[in-house]
């Protein structure tokens, strides 16, 4: 009986997680969409241009031109999912609770507990 506890409370727990996959996957597809067009403005206005990476940086002229937005495409999705993380930390209750308040409650229900049925 307590083993049953336990199973359906982790399945409480997972339970939430599928709509939060699904809008980190829709996160990530709208940033790398948005940092695309953006990476592509800025290599045709000249603001980035391929020898700023072949010269300065050491990266070997046989990677084109394409593999050098991906690799600047995939460093602003990084950026970007960082600030969406100090986002949630800073703007989420959730993001905001300290650890290791004291409190009276748990936040978990305790799955072995028999006075609640």
């Amino acid at each position: 009986m307590r083993l049953e506890k336990k199973h359906e409370e982790e399945l409480a727990k997972r339970k939430g997680l599928t709509g939060k996959t699904v809008i980190q996957v829709i996160w990530l597809l709208f940033t790398g969409t948005l940092a695309y067009f953006f990476v592509n403005y800025l290599f045709s206005e000249g603001i980035l241009r391929p020898g700023i990476f072949y010269n300065q940086l050491f990266i070997p002229r046989s990677v084109p031109e394409i593999g050098l937005k991906l690799i600047v495409v995939l460093g602003l999705v990084i950026v970007m999912q960082i600030v969406f993380s100090l986002g949630y930390i800073i703007a989420s209750p959730e993001g905001r609770r300290r650890t290791g308040d004291a409190s009276m409650y748990s936040r978990n229900k305790d799955p072995f507990d028999d006075r609640f049925g």
